[in-house]
């Protein structure tokens, strides 16, 4: 599971790259460390179906969610779904509305697995497939999403984890997975594959 990413570069920085826009009540966002329950940068359609970054807390809510028996705590259910598995998005009940309707891009410039970071060779940012949810509750309204996974790639598999997000790079890929026209998984199977091997370079944390 990736519970843990870094992003490096200014907010201005990214929508450009991402050809987003930032309204200036959403500044200043969220940079640095990210952990579940975070909040981190999201860039999503707008309702004229163009791009915008917004920050919401990492950790998918669905908009039915309500406090039960065995969940009363939308933090504790929130921590269990900082990731979704890319093989099970499109049928599991937590997930399947946001993937069909809310898909979204997370910026990034690295994340952790095992002890070790993963960025590109530039350092540049990229960005994770995501999902993301609208939930309403008497006293609060929360906007919050989640990291697409995958089956890991060689620099992943060789520090010992068995998953790793669904990274993003090109603008064709980044646009497909926005695309509310397509509402199926076929279309969009071919990005939810592991990166290419090599990648990634790969950094030890400074903190083993």
């Amino acid at each position: 599971m990736c519970h843990h990413f870094r992003l490096l570069n200014e907010a201005r920085q990214l929508a450009k790259q991402f050809k987003a826009t930032i309204a200036d009540d959403q500044l200043p966002l969220p940079f640095g460390d990210f952990y579940p329950l975070s909040q981190v940068p999201v860039i999503r359609l707008d309702d004229s179906g163009e791009r915008e970054m917004v920050p919401m807390e990492w950790g998918l809510l669905p908009f039915w969610w309500k406090p039960s028996g065995k969940s009363t705590s939308r933090k504790a259910f929130q921590r269990k779904c900082f990731n979704a598995r890319g093989e099970t998005i499109d049928s599991k009940p937590t997930f399947r509305a946001a993937f069909k309707s809310r898909r979204c891009l997370i910026p990034g410039t690295e994340f952790m697995e095992k002890g070790h970071y993963f960025h590109l060779s530039g350092n540049e940012p990229f960005v994770f497939a995501g999902l993301w949810e609208h939930w309403q509750g008497d006293e609060e309204t929360i906007q919050s999403c989640t990291i697409v996974t995958t089956m890991p790639n060689a620099e992943v598999q060789s520090v010992g984890h068995p998953r790793m997000p669904v990274v993003l790079t090109e603008e064709n890929a980044l646009a497909t997975w926005l695309d509310p026209e397509i509402v199926e998984r076929e279309p969009l199977a071919e990005l939810l594959q592991p990166s290419v091997d090599g990648t990634f370079l790969v950094r030890v944390s400074e903190k083993i």
